[in-house]
């Protein structure tokens, strides 16, 4: 095998290492990613793969010319720009790219026995219908174990075993774990993990799956973007931290934002402290009062304000004063 992929985790992020020598791809050092821990099964959830069957189809096909030897070159070169496409788009296809340009290279060099075995084109067309499994797998599992929103009564560990021994397994589309073998490495000064080398792509996802498990993880669904979060990263929030469309902020922003805009908007005192504030605050700039004078406004009026919403200052009183204009 002409490269290696493996994968761990410290619960906090997850990691992706790769080398690779053949005469498709070459490494001159090890690569290495790492996202935010589960963000690589959040990415494949939010992958549409409905359209691209015609994409996976064609690269089957070129497959099989390549079995039956018809243009090996430009076929390679097809694939090789495909895998290439693909290997940006997510991480487990990094891992797919390495595995398929380590059997062409071998188709290459002649070293095989049947070209159809080493390049079996239904692992590549058959792609897009496993990730919609695996896409509906997953969001059963947030349904029916790893909801971040419901109060516990057992651990997530407990649930998972009793989902999957229930009576009604045969009739659910439950995530089918397999056994893996991983080892227990050095990572750093200060890390050991376990670490895994995986042999499809399905064996990445078992092994994130197991260690958010293992870690006692659950979901949320942001209220900004509407996808799904670990509610461990983010604490008792109810928005991710994902750009929010072209905005620039995230989601968590955004929300914050909106969440205050309706307090708000709910709350007369705050409405005219807002008012007044940037009336007192533009003097500054125009040189007529000093940031200091103006700090010692603005906690007088914080204070007032405070005091009209718990009931102890008449609206009417904080208004009076506002517009005297004292202090300023």
């Amino acid at each position: 095998m002409s490269y290696k992929f493996m994968c761990y985790t410290d619960g906090n992020r997850e990691y992706f290492q790769w080398e690779c020598d053949n005469r498709l791809f070459l490494t001159k050092a090890p690569i290495k990613k790492d996202f935010e821990f589960t963000q690589s099964l959040l990415d494949l959830i939010d992958m549409n793969f409905n359209n691209r069957f015609d994409y996976f189809n064609a690269m089957g096909k070129d497959i099989q010319r390549l079995c039956a030897k018809q243009d090996e070159d430009g076929n390679v070169r097809f694939l090789k720009k495909c895998f290439d496409e693909l290997a940006e788009q997510h991480i487990f296809f990094q891992f797919l790219r390495l595995d398929w340009f380590d059997r062409l290279t071998k188709y290459l060099e002649h070293d095989y026995e049947d070209a159809s075995v080493l390049m079996p084109y239904k692992a590549i067309t058959h792609i897009p219908m496993n990730f919609i499994t695996w896409q509906n797998e997953i969001k059963l599992l947030f349904d029916k174990v790893l909801d971040g929103t419901v109060e516990r009564t057992k651990t997530i560990q407990s649930s998972i075993a009793a989902l999957y021994g229930s009576s009604r397994k045969g009739t659910l589309e439950l995530f089918d774990f397999k056994p893996l073998s991983t080892g227990f490495e050095r990572i750093n000064n200060q890390t050991m993990a376990e670490v895994y080398d995986p042999k499809d792509m399905s064996d990445i996802l078992d092994f994130i799956l197991r260690e958010i498990i293992r870690r006692e993880v659950s979901f949320k669904v942001c209220k900004s973007c509407g996808k799904y979060f670990p509610a461990i990263a983010h604490g008792n929030t109810e928005f991710c931290n994902r750009l929010f469309q072209d905005t620039g902020k995230t989601c968590r922003e955004i929300g914050s934002l909106t969440k205050w805009r309706e307090k708000v908007a709910d709350n007369p005192a705050m409405l005219l402290y807002n008012k007044y504030y940037k009336t007192r605050f533009s003097r500054i700039r125009a040189g007529k009062i000093t940031r200091e004078v103006f700090q010692e406004w603005a906690a007088q009026a914080r204070e007032y304000r405070d005091k009209v919403t718990a009931g102890e200052m008449k609206l009417e009183d904080f208004e009076e004063w506002l517009k005297s204009g004292r202090w300023v």
